[in-house]
């Protein structure tokens, strides 16, 4: 019978265990398993919805580098966000198409959904600097960054807005708005004022733009003249604007101004002859001249030497636009001591003064428009056309 030698050189000794040696597989299983559950617990749920990974924050995935962003000036978006259906495709547009209008405009609208509205901004502002000077793009940037109460810097956007884009109703809009609210209230004036000369058909309007318009002659304490955007705009559809509101907004800003007695007096009618222009002779701080009445003319309207004739005192300052049929033209807002027709009258009338007498025609002195007509009643006939101090309502 053969027994073990435990000093055989041959078989050599048996590996004697201890304690790591007998539990290390043991250790690295679970270091494994314990891995895995990790990886699955901060990634698990991207995986398994064929997402790419949320990775760290504010790094650039799906291959879109932080230099991409950098033309945009805005920090790299988070994975989470990126990743999105539709955000992901416009990405994937832009990465190869930097310039492609239609998936900028989406991609701002991802943005502005997911709350990154001043990046949505800055986008638009890379889009016209970078690609195509686009009025769309600086209007929606300057609409964003007005939301976000940031007035300087949606001031200086809309001033580039006009400069790109000066013939548009809706650019000054925009601008009379954040001038408005930045206190800078002749300003606003006058942008309100282009605003309502741009527009074709006042009707279009909302009465937003004449209620704000009234509000900053109001905060300028210019009570008179803050009564007229009101009267302007009930007088483009008396049976719908002519409300108790709007009754008792003038009635208020009468009783502040104390310009009841002066705003609007007498009454008087005169012959139309048939014809679809109607002048009448129109005495303006005591000087005379022949004016077309317009009912769609916003303000009254002066030509420059009729405007000197008047001794119409102008400031360097208050340039607005005007649409007339003679094309867009630059006028200079004024306002009129007393302006009377027969034996019609009303003082502190708004006005404007154009820069030349190319605009309104050879012959025509100035247009009689909503600023005066507005104050009074009035009605057109076949033989004639009556005008009367409105009647005050308790």
């Amino acid at each position: 019978m053969l027994n073990v030698d435990w000093n055989d050189r041959n078989g050599g000794m048996p590996p004697r265990e201890t304690f790591w040696s007998a539990y290390s597989f043991i250790i690295i299983v679970i270091l494994l398993i314990a891995a895995g559950g990790i990886a699955l617990y901060l990634f698990g749920e991207d995986l398994l919805n064929g997402r790419p990974s949320k990775g760290v924050a504010g790094q650039a995935q799906n291959g879109i580098s932080p230099e991409f962003y950098g033309r945009f000036d805005i920090q790299p978006l988070p994975a989470e966000v990126a990743g999105s259906g539709s955000m992901a495709r416009n990405l994937a547009i832009l990465v190869r198409e930097p310039c492609d209008w239609q998936a900028t405009y989406k991609f701002t609208d991802d943005l502005r959904e997911e709350g990154y509205r001043r990046e949505a901004a800055k986008v638009f502002l890379a889009f016209t600097a970078k690609c195509n000077p686009s009025d769309v793009a600086l209007y929606n940037a300057a609409d964003i960054l007005y939301g976000l109460s940031d007035l300087d810097a949606a001031l200086k956007v809309s001033n580039d807005l006009i400069v790109m884009s000066p013939d548009l109703a809706q650019n000054h809009y925009m601008r009379a708005q954040i001038l408005e609210d930045a206190k800078r209230y002749q300003e606003a004036i006058d942008e309100y004022d282009s605003t309502i000369g741009l527009t074709d058909d006042l009707k279009s309007l909302n009465s937003t733009v004449f209620r704000r318009l009234s509000l900053s002659y109001a905060a300028l304490g210019q009570y008179c003249q803050a009564i007229t955007p009101i009267q302007t705009w009930i007088s483009i559809d008396p049976s719908e604007n002519d409300t108790p509101r709007t009754q008792s907004i003038i009635k208020d800003y009468s009783r502040k101004g104390k310009c009841a007695e002066s705003y609007a007096t007498g009454s008087d009618r005169f012959p139309t002859q048939g014809k679809d222009v109607i002048t009448a002779q129109v005495s303006v701080n005591g000087v005379t001249g022949t004016f077309v009445v317009d009912t769609g003319a916003s303000s009254v309207s002066l030509s420059k030497s009729f405007a000197e004739r008047a001794e119409i005192r102008l400031g360097r300052d208050h340039m607005v636009r005007l649409q007339t049929a003679n094309g867009i033209a630059m006028a200079q807002r004024t306002s009129l001591e007393k302006v009377k027709l027969g034996k019609v009258e009303a003082d502190d009338v708004a006005a404007v003064v154009h820069a030349d007498d190319h605009a309104l025609g050879e012959g025509t002195d100035g247009l009689l428009g909503r600023s005066f007509l507005s104050r009074f009643d009035v009605t057109f006939g076949a033989k004639e056309w009556r005008i009367e101090s409105k009647k005050q309502r308790d």
